[in-house]
């Protein structure tokens, strides 16, 4: 070969591994690090993301795993110290909505149930019930929501207990308790769409179809297509998602102005939004 042409091409290739290594490195370390995540191995998660972020400084969805994770890091340790009432449940808050939004239903459970002996009000019980749900124990749902005193329950805290009946096949208690839930003009999309899929596990779909609309409308745009997805996942609405009613219901349009900045893929659902630190370096 010639000398001439061979030199260029091994100095090439020194300068071209070395950043290949790198970004292989990067994507190792990363994918390692969603793995430790998903089994909610927090410090080995943050390790691993540092480590990626390290390896490839240009790739900003390294740094903000990161960042996030740390944060939820920071936020697990002063949660078991934190003394003011108030910081204390936002962040435990923070932390619910990080665990549901990775899918962590182990770790929200155990969370939810200190909020609710901490709490004791509609909201804490409707969340813990919801995670139990989500982990398919509709009866530890009924409980909290059967022990919850009578002046504290709201419409949504009634859909849910009925839907945890339905849940358990107990259609006739599940009807009596939808009869009681009147939703006010201003009602959150939360209990819109939970009274949407009650009368969805009753058989009423027009109903339940009408509400889910209506929930679609009420979300913050940025919250819409996790509505949507979950929607399509619930039990509730597997006999209606290949309908073209379904379908139509799908294409509703969110009514709620919100601000561009709010619209990212990740920081819509991150409950650090405006607290990520983002800048900090692992």
């Amino acid at each position: 070969m010639n000398v001439q042409l061979l030199f260029p091409m091994l100095v090439l290739v020194l300068t071209v591994q070395p950043q290949t290594l790198r970004a292989d490195s990067a994507d190792q370390a990363f994918a390692h690090g969603e793995k430790l995540l998903a089994k909610a191995d927090f410090d080995g998660a943050l390790k691993a993301f540092a480590q990626a972020a390290k390896a490839d400084r240009a790739n900003s969805e390294y740094l903000q795993h990161y960042a996030l994770v740390n944060q939820i890091v920071n936020s697990r340790k002063r949660l078991a110290t934190e003394k003011d009432a108030a910081q204390w449940e936002q962040l435990a808050r923070g932390l619910h909505a990080f665990y549901i939004g990775e899918g962590l239903y182990g770790e929200a459970l155990v969370l939810d149930r200190q909020v609710h002996e901490r709490l004791n009000t509609a909201s804490s019980a409707g969340i813990l019930a919801e995670t139990q749900l989500a982990l398919n124990r509709p009866a530890d749902a009924t409980d909290v929501l059967t022990a919850l005193d009578a002046q504290k329950h709201t419409p949504g805290t009634r859909a849910l207990q009925g839907l945890a009946l339905a849940r358990q096949g107990k259609k006739d208690e599940a009807r009596q308790i939808a009869h009681t839930v009147k939703l006010a003009a201003d009602s959150g999309p939360g209990s819109i769409y939970t009274a949407a899929r009650l009368q969805a596990a009753l058989g009423n779909t027009d109903e339940a179809l009408g509400l889910l609309k209506r929930c679609f409308q009420a979300v913050a745009p940025s919250q819409l297509d996790g509505f949507k997805n979950h929607a399509k996942r619930s039990p509730e609405f597997s006999s209606l998602v290949t309908t073209d009613a379904f379908a139509q219901v799908l294409e509703t349009k969110s009514l709620v102005p919100e601000s561009p900045c709010s619209g990212g893929t990740r920081c819509a659902n991150c409950p650090m939004r405006g607290k990520c630190g983002g800048s900090q370096q692992p």
